[in-house]
């Protein structure tokens, strides 16, 4: 029963369903910082000791879904602002600004009539929106092509790196975690960057080695954001090999047209077999002989007078 009502509650939470309750609202906070802390754990745990792709970046995500009360799909990114509750973000959803992209393009006073609040209300929104972080990611293969590894360079370039350099909404210990995956499940590239590090310079680049996976030559890259929901970037890159492409149904294919080809030769092979070294001659104006007589030298058929086996040796 406190199972269900546990799960009940975190689904709420994470899809911006009112709790009216105060005891299960507070309930709600407590199993908050506990999973926060336990998912956080996990994450770390699982990038020390587990290798497969797909269950890293999903610790990752629901590591960030707990700190940030928001499913990693949610329309409801306003919420994540201060001065936004559920209401606001409902009533900003409704408006069709479900991304932090739109709530910078919108007017400030427009801003106002959606959410019913007096200047400079609008005006605070977008400052908040316009110094979160704006990540780039941009993948290039390297030109030295091998048939088992390749190379790409990958970059993540902070768009408004300038613009923060003296005002940031995000805490100074926020980053990003770049996490590279390919066809087989595996993982192939995992960092973390701080804030600060892109700060510097206005962006960070990496040279990735890729061995060559057996389903396909597509690479998963994410980039997922410790604290906020709206900042991810997940894209497919597909790198080149030298050689023909590798799947599995080619292969047997292959295998089984070369195995039909050697059956074929060796059926001519066993048909053509009884009759090498042998010859038949016909008599001129005669028929074809389809006598089955045992010694064609002593029947009396005229038709089989010819039909001599005459051996020969090299």
């Amino acid at each position: 029963m406190k199972f269900l009502l546990s799960s009940s509650l975190i689904q709420a939470q994470l899809g911006c369903i009112p709790i009216q309750d105060f005891a299960l609202t507070q309930d709600t906070a407590k199993i908050f910082r506990n999973g926060s802390r336990i998912t956080r754990w996990l994450s770390d745990f699982v990038a020390v000791q587990e290798k497969k792709f797909a269950v890293l970046l999903n610790s990752l995500i629901l590591a960030k879904c707990f700190r940030c009360k928001l499913w990693e799909n949610s329309l409801h990114v306003s919420k994540q602002l201060d001065k936004i509750g559920i209401t606001l973000s409902n009533a900003m959803v409704n408006a069709g600004l479900t991304s932090f992209k739109k709530i910078e393009e919108t007017d400030g006073r427009e801003l106002e009539l959606i959410l019913n609040r007096h200047p400079p209300f609008g005006t605070q929104i977008k400052e908040t929106v316009m110094y979160l972080p704006k990540y780039e990611l941009e993948v290039e293969q390297i030109a030295r092509y091998s048939d088992t590894v390749a190379e790409i360079l990958v970059t993540i370039i902070l768009r408004n790196f300038e613009q923060l350099q003296n005002k940031r909404t995000a805490s100074d210990s926020h980053y990003v975690t770049l996490i590279i995956g390919n066809a087989d499940n595996q993982l192939v590239f995992k960092h973390k960057i701080l804030d600060s590090v892109l700060l510097q310079a206005g962006n960070w680049a990496k040279k990735v080695d890729v061995k060559r996976a057996l389903k396909s030559e597509d690479l998963s890259i994410n980039l997922i954001s410790s604290e906020y929901v709206g900042l991810d970037i997940q894209q497919k890159f597909t790198v080149f090999y030298l050689g023909p492409k590798r799947f599995g149904n080619q292969i047997i294919m292959r295998k089984k047209s070369e195995t039909e080809i050697s059956h074929s030769k060796r059926s001519d092979r066993s048909i053509a077999g009884p009759n090498k070294g042998t010859t038949t001659c016909k008599k001129p104006g005669n028929r074809e002989c389809n006598h089955h007589c045992k010694n064609k030298h002593t029947c009396g058929h005229d038709c089989c007078e010819c039909h001599k086996q005459v051996s020969y040796r090299f």
